[in-house]
Protein backbone atom coordinates (compact mmCIF):
# COMPACT_ATOMS: atom_id res chain seq x y z
CA UNK A 1 0.00 0.00 0.00
CA UNK A 2 2.78 2.39 0.88
CA UNK A 3 4.56 1.60 -2.40
CA UNK A 4 1.36 2.17 -4.37
CA UNK A 5 0.73 5.50 -2.65
CA UNK A 6 4.30 6.58 -3.32
CA UNK A 7 4.03 5.63 -6.99
CA UNK A 8 0.75 7.52 -7.34
CA UNK A 9 2.34 10.57 -5.69
CA UNK A 10 5.30 10.42 -8.10
CA UNK A 11 2.94 10.10 -11.05
CA UNK A 12 0.90 13.08 -9.89
CA UNK A 13 4.06 15.13 -9.44
CA UNK A 14 5.27 14.23 -12.92
CA UNK A 15 1.88 15.16 -14.41
CA UNK A 16 1.82 18.52 -12.64
CA UNK A 17 5.34 19.26 -13.82
CA UNK A 18 4.19 18.90 -17.44
CA UNK A 19 1.08 21.06 -17.07
CA UNK A 20 1.25 24.74 -18.09
CA UNK A 21 1.57 27.33 -15.33
CA UNK A 22 -1.74 28.50 -13.86
CA UNK A 23 -3.13 31.70 -15.37
CA UNK A 24 -2.68 33.44 -12.00
CA UNK A 25 1.09 33.21 -12.45
CA UNK A 26 0.99 35.38 -15.57
CA UNK A 27 -0.74 38.69 -16.13
CA UNK A 28 -1.57 40.86 -19.13
CA UNK A 29 -0.78 44.55 -18.70
CA UNK A 30 -2.81 46.53 -21.19
CA UNK A 31 -3.74 50.19 -20.80
CA UNK A 32 -7.27 51.23 -21.63
CA UNK A 33 -9.77 53.96 -20.91
CA UNK A 34 -13.34 52.82 -20.36
CA UNK A 35 -16.04 54.83 -22.12
CA UNK A 36 -18.80 55.91 -19.77
CA UNK A 37 -16.44 56.36 -16.80
CA UNK A 38 -15.17 59.42 -14.93
CA UNK A 39 -11.76 59.17 -13.26
CA UNK A 40 -10.57 61.37 -10.39
CA UNK A 41 -6.81 61.80 -10.02
CA UNK A 42 -4.45 63.70 -7.71
CA UNK A 43 -0.88 64.53 -8.69
CA UNK A 44 1.51 65.63 -5.93
CA UNK A 45 5.02 66.90 -6.71
CA UNK A 46 7.54 67.83 -4.01
CA UNK A 47 10.81 69.32 -5.24
CA UNK A 48 14.02 70.20 -3.41
CA UNK A 49 16.96 72.11 -4.83
CA UNK A 50 19.94 74.10 -3.58
CA UNK A 51 22.33 76.56 -5.17
CA UNK A 52 25.43 78.34 -3.92
CA UNK A 53 26.06 81.90 -5.08
CA UNK A 54 29.35 83.04 -3.65
CA UNK A 55 29.30 82.48 0.12
CA UNK A 56 25.53 82.25 0.21
CA UNK A 57 23.65 78.95 -0.10
CA UNK A 58 19.97 79.04 -1.02
CA UNK A 59 17.67 76.13 -0.27
CA UNK A 60 14.39 76.01 -2.17
CA UNK A 61 11.40 73.69 -1.89
CA UNK A 62 8.39 73.60 -4.17
CA UNK A 63 5.23 71.63 -3.51
CA UNK A 64 2.53 71.39 -6.17
CA UNK A 65 -0.87 69.69 -6.07
CA UNK A 66 -3.06 69.07 -9.11
CA UNK A 67 -6.55 67.60 -8.84
CA UNK A 68 -8.26 66.70 -12.09
CA UNK A 69 -11.05 64.63 -13.56
CA UNK A 70 -11.06 62.66 -16.80
CA UNK A 71 -14.44 61.89 -18.36
CA UNK A 72 -14.37 59.29 -21.15
CA UNK A 73 -17.22 58.96 -23.63
CA UNK A 74 -17.95 57.62 -27.09
CA UNK A 75 -17.08 60.13 -29.83
CA UNK A 76 -20.00 61.29 -31.92
CA UNK A 77 -17.88 61.76 -35.07
CA UNK A 78 -17.00 58.11 -35.53
CA UNK A 79 -13.73 58.25 -33.57
CA UNK A 80 -13.27 55.54 -30.90
CA UNK A 81 -13.39 57.73 -27.78
CA UNK A 82 -13.09 61.25 -26.43
CA UNK A 83 -11.71 62.28 -23.04
CA UNK A 84 -12.43 65.60 -21.36
CA UNK A 85 -9.69 66.48 -18.84
CA UNK A 86 -10.80 69.13 -16.38
CA UNK A 87 -8.46 70.83 -13.91
CA UNK A 88 -10.38 71.06 -10.65
CA UNK A 89 -7.73 72.42 -8.26
CA UNK A 90 -4.19 73.79 -8.48
CA UNK A 91 -2.02 74.61 -5.48
CA UNK A 92 1.64 75.53 -5.12
CA UNK A 93 3.82 76.43 -2.16
CA UNK A 94 7.37 77.73 -2.55
CA UNK A 95 9.82 77.87 0.33
CA UNK A 96 13.16 79.67 0.21
CA UNK A 97 15.54 79.79 3.17
CA UNK A 98 12.70 79.22 5.61
CA UNK A 99 10.22 81.67 4.08
CA UNK A 100 7.09 80.24 2.43
CA UNK A 101 4.58 81.67 0.00
CA UNK A 102 2.05 80.12 -2.32
CA UNK A 103 -1.40 79.89 -3.82
CA UNK A 104 -4.31 77.45 -3.62
CA UNK A 105 -7.21 77.77 -6.04
CA UNK A 106 -9.48 76.25 -3.36
CA UNK A 107 -8.52 79.13 -1.02
CA UNK A 108 -7.67 82.02 -3.38
CA UNK A 109 -7.99 84.75 -0.76
CA UNK A 110 -5.29 83.31 1.50
CA UNK A 111 -1.62 84.29 1.26
CA UNK A 112 -1.96 87.33 -1.00
CA UNK A 113 -0.43 85.51 -4.01
CA UNK A 114 2.92 87.38 -4.12
CA UNK A 115 4.18 85.12 -6.92
CA UNK A 116 1.19 85.89 -9.17
CA UNK A 117 0.40 82.18 -9.37
CA UNK A 118 -3.31 82.87 -9.80
CA UNK A 119 -2.52 84.05 -13.34
CA UNK A 120 -0.30 81.08 -14.21
CA UNK A 121 -1.29 77.79 -12.62
CA UNK A 122 -4.56 79.30 -11.38
CA UNK A 123 -5.59 80.12 -14.94
CA UNK A 124 -5.97 76.41 -15.72
CA UNK A 125 -8.57 75.76 -13.00
CA UNK A 126 -11.96 75.03 -14.51
CA UNK A 127 -10.47 74.69 -17.99
CA UNK A 128 -10.95 71.58 -20.09
CA UNK A 129 -8.73 69.74 -22.53
CA UNK A 130 -10.62 67.62 -25.06
CA UNK A 131 -8.59 64.78 -26.55
CA UNK A 132 -9.49 62.09 -29.07
CA UNK A 133 -8.20 58.50 -28.95
CA UNK A 134 -7.17 56.29 -31.84
CA UNK A 135 -8.15 52.62 -32.18
CA UNK A 136 -5.16 51.66 -29.97
CA UNK A 137 -6.56 53.65 -27.03
CA UNK A 138 -3.79 56.24 -27.44
CA UNK A 139 -4.28 60.01 -27.47
CA UNK A 140 -4.38 61.00 -31.15
CA UNK A 141 -5.01 64.75 -31.00
CA UNK A 142 -6.15 67.67 -28.86
CA UNK A 143 -9.43 69.07 -30.15
CA UNK A 144 -9.52 72.44 -28.36
CA UNK A 145 -5.82 73.37 -28.15
CA UNK A 146 -6.25 77.03 -29.21
CA UNK A 147 -9.08 77.62 -26.77
CA UNK A 148 -7.17 76.01 -23.89
CA UNK A 149 -3.93 77.95 -24.49
CA UNK A 150 -5.81 81.24 -24.80
CA UNK A 151 -6.79 81.00 -21.12
CA UNK A 152 -3.15 80.99 -19.99
CA UNK A 153 -1.71 84.48 -19.53
CA UNK A 154 1.67 85.02 -21.27
CA UNK A 155 2.12 88.28 -19.35
CA UNK A 156 2.06 86.61 -15.93
CA UNK A 157 5.70 85.52 -16.15
CA UNK A 158 8.17 87.55 -18.24
CA UNK A 159 9.48 85.49 -21.15
CA UNK A 160 6.92 82.72 -20.63
CA UNK A 161 4.63 82.08 -23.58
CA UNK A 162 2.36 79.04 -23.03
CA UNK A 163 1.86 78.58 -26.76
CA UNK A 164 5.62 78.27 -27.24
CA UNK A 165 6.32 76.26 -24.11
CA UNK A 166 3.57 73.75 -24.96
CA UNK A 167 2.76 73.83 -28.65
CA UNK A 168 0.12 71.52 -30.08
CA UNK A 169 2.60 68.76 -30.90
CA UNK A 170 4.43 68.76 -27.54
CA UNK A 171 1.17 68.83 -25.57
CA UNK A 172 -0.12 65.85 -27.56
CA UNK A 173 3.17 64.01 -26.96
CA UNK A 174 2.87 64.56 -23.21
CA UNK A 175 -0.75 63.39 -23.11
CA UNK A 176 0.13 60.22 -25.02
CA UNK A 177 2.21 59.07 -22.07
CA UNK A 178 -0.21 57.12 -19.92
CA UNK A 179 0.27 55.72 -16.46
CA UNK A 180 2.89 53.47 -18.06
CA UNK A 181 5.06 54.76 -20.90
CA UNK A 182 5.11 51.31 -22.49
CA UNK A 183 3.45 47.93 -22.00
CA UNK A 184 5.10 44.53 -22.55
CA UNK A 185 2.84 43.49 -25.42
CA UNK A 186 2.47 39.95 -24.05
CA UNK A 187 1.57 38.26 -20.74
CA UNK A 188 4.34 38.59 -18.14
CA UNK A 189 5.26 36.96 -14.86
CA UNK A 190 7.16 38.18 -11.80
CA UNK A 191 10.72 39.13 -12.72
CA UNK A 192 9.96 39.93 -16.38
CA UNK A 193 11.14 43.31 -17.70
CA UNK A 194 10.36 45.48 -20.74
CA UNK A 195 11.86 48.72 -21.97
CA UNK A 196 10.41 52.19 -22.54
CA UNK A 197 11.63 55.28 -24.37
CA UNK A 198 9.88 58.61 -24.90
CA UNK A 199 10.84 62.11 -25.99
CA UNK A 200 9.00 65.43 -25.80
CA UNK A 201 10.15 68.49 -27.75
CA UNK A 202 9.54 71.76 -25.87
CA UNK A 203 10.40 74.83 -28.00
CA UNK A 204 11.52 76.99 -25.05
CA UNK A 205 13.46 74.21 -23.29
CA UNK A 206 14.66 71.68 -25.86
CA UNK A 207 14.28 67.92 -25.93
CA UNK A 208 13.28 66.02 -22.81
CA UNK A 209 13.70 62.25 -23.02
CA UNK A 210 13.39 59.31 -20.67
CA UNK A 211 14.54 55.75 -21.30
CA UNK A 212 14.60 52.74 -19.03
CA UNK A 213 12.82 49.57 -18.09
CA UNK A 214 9.87 48.30 -16.11
CA UNK A 215 10.08 45.12 -14.03
CA UNK A 216 7.07 43.22 -12.72
CA UNK A 217 7.72 42.59 -9.03
CA UNK A 218 4.55 40.61 -8.43
CA UNK A 219 0.76 40.77 -8.11
CA UNK A 220 -1.03 41.45 -4.83
CA UNK A 221 -3.32 43.67 -2.83
CA UNK A 222 -2.86 47.45 -2.95
CA UNK A 223 -5.41 49.47 -0.99
CA UNK A 224 -7.91 46.62 -1.33
CA UNK A 225 -7.44 46.17 -5.10
CA UNK A 226 -5.56 43.41 -6.93
CA UNK A 227 -2.67 45.23 -8.63
CA UNK A 228 0.55 44.45 -10.45
CA UNK A 229 3.50 46.11 -8.71
CA UNK A 230 5.86 47.39 -11.38
CA UNK A 231 9.27 48.87 -10.60
CA UNK A 232 10.49 51.78 -12.73
CA UNK A 233 14.18 52.42 -13.44
CA UNK A 234 15.18 54.98 -16.03
CA UNK A 235 17.48 57.75 -17.16
CA UNK A 236 16.24 61.30 -17.63
CA UNK A 237 17.94 63.58 -20.16
CA UNK A 238 17.33 67.14 -21.32
CA UNK A 239 18.99 68.49 -24.44
CA UNK A 240 18.45 72.17 -23.69
CA UNK A 241 20.63 73.18 -26.62
CA UNK A 242 17.91 71.87 -28.94
CA UNK A 243 15.46 74.66 -28.07
CA UNK A 244 13.97 76.16 -31.23
CA UNK A 245 12.84 79.37 -29.49
CA UNK A 246 16.07 81.27 -28.85
CA UNK A 247 14.12 84.29 -27.57
CA UNK A 248 13.39 82.46 -24.33
CA UNK A 249 15.36 83.79 -21.31
CA UNK A 250 16.20 80.17 -20.48
CA UNK A 251 18.18 79.72 -23.69
CA UNK A 252 20.68 82.43 -22.65
CA UNK A 253 21.52 80.59 -19.43
CA UNK A 254 23.18 77.67 -21.22
CA UNK A 255 21.43 75.13 -19.00
CA UNK A 256 22.66 71.55 -18.98
CA UNK A 257 21.21 68.53 -17.22
CA UNK A 258 23.35 65.59 -16.11
CA UNK A 259 22.95 62.52 -13.89
CA UNK A 260 19.20 62.42 -14.40
CA UNK A 261 17.41 59.32 -13.19
CA UNK A 262 13.92 58.18 -12.30
CA UNK A 263 12.82 55.23 -10.17
CA UNK A 264 9.94 53.98 -8.08
CA UNK A 265 6.91 51.68 -8.00
CA UNK A 266 3.70 51.74 -10.06
CA UNK A 267 0.63 49.81 -8.94
CA UNK A 268 -1.31 48.86 -12.07
CA UNK A 269 -4.87 47.55 -11.96
CA UNK A 270 -5.15 45.02 -14.82
CA UNK A 271 -8.94 44.81 -14.53
CA UNK A 272 -9.33 48.58 -14.86
CA UNK A 273 -6.50 49.06 -17.35
CA UNK A 274 -4.89 51.98 -15.52
CA UNK A 275 -2.46 52.58 -12.67
CA UNK A 276 -4.06 53.04 -9.27
CA UNK A 277 -0.96 54.79 -7.91
CA UNK A 278 2.67 55.58 -8.68
CA UNK A 279 5.43 56.99 -6.47
CA UNK A 280 8.39 58.10 -8.54
CA UNK A 281 11.61 59.86 -7.52
CA UNK A 282 13.52 61.99 -10.01
CA UNK A 283 17.05 63.27 -9.41
CA UNK A 284 19.22 65.42 -11.65
CA UNK A 285 21.97 68.00 -11.64
CA UNK A 286 21.52 71.29 -13.49
CA UNK A 287 24.35 73.63 -14.45
CA UNK A 288 23.79 77.11 -15.86
CA UNK A 289 25.38 80.51 -16.21
CA UNK A 290 25.07 82.82 -13.23
CA UNK A 291 22.59 85.55 -14.31
CA UNK A 292 24.53 88.06 -12.16
CA UNK A 293 27.93 86.97 -13.48
CA UNK A 294 27.94 85.24 -16.92
CA UNK A 295 31.53 84.11 -16.38
CA UNK A 296 30.48 82.00 -13.37
CA UNK A 297 28.58 78.70 -13.39
CA UNK A 298 25.85 77.67 -11.02
CA UNK A 299 25.40 74.05 -9.99
CA UNK A 300 21.86 73.10 -8.92
CA UNK A 301 21.22 69.54 -7.65
CA UNK A 302 17.51 68.77 -7.75
CA UNK A 303 15.30 66.01 -6.40
CA UNK A 304 11.58 65.63 -6.73
CA UNK A 305 9.00 63.13 -5.56
CA UNK A 306 6.02 62.62 -7.87
CA UNK A 307 2.95 60.81 -6.60
CA UNK A 308 -0.01 60.09 -8.88
CA UNK A 309 -3.09 58.51 -7.30
CA UNK A 310 -6.45 57.51 -8.71
CA UNK A 311 -8.81 58.59 -5.94
CA UNK A 312 -12.19 57.66 -7.39
CA UNK A 313 -13.93 56.28 -10.46
CA UNK A 314 -17.64 56.55 -11.22
CA UNK A 315 -20.14 56.21 -14.03
CA UNK A 316 -20.73 59.28 -16.18
CA UNK A 317 -24.00 60.98 -15.37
Amino acid sequence: MKLRTRLLSLAAFALCARLPLPAADTIEIKQQWQAGKKYYQTIQTDQQSSVEIGPQKMEQTTSMTIELTMAVSAHQDGQPKRMVIRYERMAMQVGMNGQKMGYDSAKPAEGGDPLNLSKTIGATVGQELKVVFNDKDEVDKVENYDEFIAHLSPAAVPGFDPAKMFNRESLTQMLKQGSLQAVPGKPVTAGDSWSFSNQVDLPQLGKVSVTGKYTLKGVGDHDGVRCAEIQTEGALAMDLGAATDTSSPLSALGMKVTDGNIKGPVWFDPALGIARESQLTQEMNITMKNPADPTATLNVPMKQQISVKLTKIEDLK
